[in-house]
């Protein structure tokens, strides 16, 4: 089965986040602006690694950047950590110190003599169906013991993104990076359509910029999260929108969505598009899109698709003049 079907959340955060532009646009928005102005983004570069305990990769996703800081070219992390569960957790500062370590340790494989530990600025973006209402503080989990010295209490806090009751207005990011905040800002949210109503028009940008592999990624996701009604309604608002700025959505959207889809293929009706209809779905077979979200978007069954095939290929025979030039 596709990735994006067993994690799609994960799969959408990573792929949409590894982009280094989306990256920094995302993250210099929430950091705090002295810090943001003193990094050098043109160093920005992305370490393929992941920290996530293995129990926990289906409620978080990870990922680790180094950045320089201008004034001496000194290099810190940027560590982003993707919360999706629905509610906070207390613990989430205790886990935070645990990878925050793990990448410590790391540090010594490559530099074994080093004499200062890198700098980690952590992150938890966070898009739950409640606000975050926990400290950002581990030292908030000791309790009051009478005569502490409290210089003894570790303090480790963690920069928050709390999109939990955000309006879907105020995102701010790259083009696509708002689209993917957008997407699991509604999939978190009961009234995802006025959440994807604000997408639109971003989706319908990103699809006239011919952005292919981020535009399937973002379909696909819609696809997995969402009702297949609502999300036909969405794509319908997409293709509108590119009417209305003058754009040809013959894309991935379109197909999708273009009335009597179903119908045509299987009753056959309009054979002079049956062709077109394959071959669509040929091309989503190709890149990879599983049979299960193929028929959840066009009904089309794969015995349904081989008898089509089928039926196109005896018309195609019996024609004596297909395949033929006109004179």
């Amino acid at each position: 089965m596709h990735r994006i079907i067993q994690h799609p959340h994960d799969t959408l955060f990573r792929t949409v986040f590894r982009d280094l532009g989306e990256a920094q646009r995302l993250l210099e928005a929430h950091l705090p602006p002295t810090l943001a102005q003193a990094l050098d983004w043109a160093t920005l570069r992305l370490e393929e690694t992941s920290f996530v305990d293995p129990a926990l990769q289906e409620s978080e996703s990870d990922l680790l950047y180094t950045v320089q800081v201008q004034a001496t070219a000194e290099p810190l992390h940027l560590y982003l950590l993707f919360e999706h569960q629905s509610t906070p957790d207390r613990w989430m500062r205790l886990r935070l110190l645990n990878y925050m370590g793990r990448i410590w340790d790391e540090s010594f494989k490559a530099e074994p003599k080093q004499q200062q530990l890198r700098p980690i600025i952590p992150v938890v973006f966070y898009q739950g169906r409640s606000a975050w209402t926990y400290s950002t503080d581990l030292a908030d989990l000791f309790p009051t013991v009478p005569g502490w010295d409290e210089t003894l209490t570790p303090h480790v806090r963690h920069l928050l993104i709390d999109q939990s009751g955000m309006p879907p207005t105020a995102v701010v990011g790259g083009l696509k990076g708002q689209i993917a905040q957008l997407l699991l800002m509604a999939a978190m949210r009961a009234q995802a359509q006025a959440v994807l109503a604000q997408a639109v028009p971003l989706l319908a940008e990103l699809v006239a910029a011919g952005g292919t592999e981020a535009r399937s990624t973002f379909f696909l996701y819609l696809f997995a999260t969402q009702e297949r009604a609502l999300v036909l309604e969405v794509l319908e608002a997409v293709e509108e929108h590119q009417m209305q700025v003058g754009g040809d959505l013959v894309t991935y959207a379109e197909e999708l969505i273009e009335e009597g889809l179903q119908k045509g293929l299987q009753e056959g009706r309009q054979e002079g598009r049956q062709e077109g209809k394959l071959e669509v779905i040929a091309q989503l077979l190709a890149a990879g899109t599983p049979w299960q979200i193929i028929t959840q978007a066009t009904g089309i069954t794969p015995e349904t698709f081989a008898a089509l095939k089928a039926e196109v290929s005896r018309r195609t025979t019996n024609d004596p003049t297909a395949g033929s030039e006109q004179g």
